[in-house]
């Protein structure tokens, strides 16, 4: 074979690899692209479920705002008994849980932490690390010292009010001056009683926005709402029971 034939051959072999090789890095090239629009549309479900689960807090979170920014100012005395003591939850739901209307907003704090700590199902499905359980004792001590602020606000409009009864030892109004005088604190009743539930609104928000993770939050507030509605069925059964009153541990789900 000569000279000029032999390099002919060899630039065909040449050009043949190299053609095999583009032909092997396109493929590569094709099959990598397929294989990140796999992972992208991956990633995309999972963004569209995480953007639908954080949809779905804000819009539990919402419905929660609104059920305590209720119209609660008081404008006649049977009005302050049903801020107080509303007739839907039955009486051994109020004994447990009510302040000022409804539930204590550190008790959803420590419900939380009840939760975590406790050897139910529920405890290991929160991911609550110690530096959150740090930062949770913490808000949990500065949402009662804004309680105890209410408190003493309740304290003073209810002395001011036993005062200004007509029956009062000290009280030497006509009984329609001293009852103007009671109906003067309804307004001051009824700002603290906003107060109060914009602080359970707080402490929710906080667990949902400030402590936990986006998933963990969803699942708080599942087990929030099944134990509010674990108490009241437990409390209104107990309200047809007669004699000494125990909540078993199990019955509020946390057993």
């Amino acid at each position: 074979m000569c000279t000029a034939d032999y390099s002919h051959e060899k630039l065909g072999l040449i050009r043949e690899s190299s053609s095999a090789r583009e032909e092997l890095s396109w493929e590569k090239d094709g099959l990598w692209r397929e294989e990140q629009k796999i992972r992208v549309a991956r990633l995309e479900k999972q963004l569209k479920a995480r953007w639908a689960l954080e949809g779905l807090i804000d819009e539990q979170l919402n419905r929660y705002q609104a059920h305590y920014n209720r119209a609660m100012v008081p404008t006649r005395l049977k009005d302050v008994a049903q801020l107080l003591m509303p007739k839907w939850a039955p009486p051994h739901e109020l004994a447990a849980l009510a302040w000022l209307g409804d539930w204590r907003p550190s008790a959803i704090l420590d419900l939380l932490r009840a939760l975590t700590r406790s050897s139910s199902s529920l405890s290991s499905s929160f991911s609550v690390s110690d530096d959150i359980q740090r930062l949770l004792s913490q808000l949990i001590h500065e949402i009662r010292v804004e309680e105890a602020v209410l408190d003493q606000e309740m304290v003073e409009i209810q002395a001011t009010c036993v005062l200004h009864l007509p029956f009062a030892p000290a009280n030497k109004q006509s009984g329609r001056a001293a009852l103007a005088c009671v109906q003067s604190e309804f307004k001051k009743l009824g700002r603290v009683i906003t107060k109060a539930q914009q602080l359970r609104f707080k402490a929710l928000e906080m667990v949902v926005k400030k402590v936990l993770s986006q998933t963990d939050a969803a699942k708080f507030l599942v087990a929030f709402a099944g134990i509010q509605d674990s108490i009241h069925q437990f409390a209104a059964r107990q309200r047809f029971r007669k004699g000494p009153v125990s909540v078993p541990v199990k019955a509020m789900g946390l057993g």
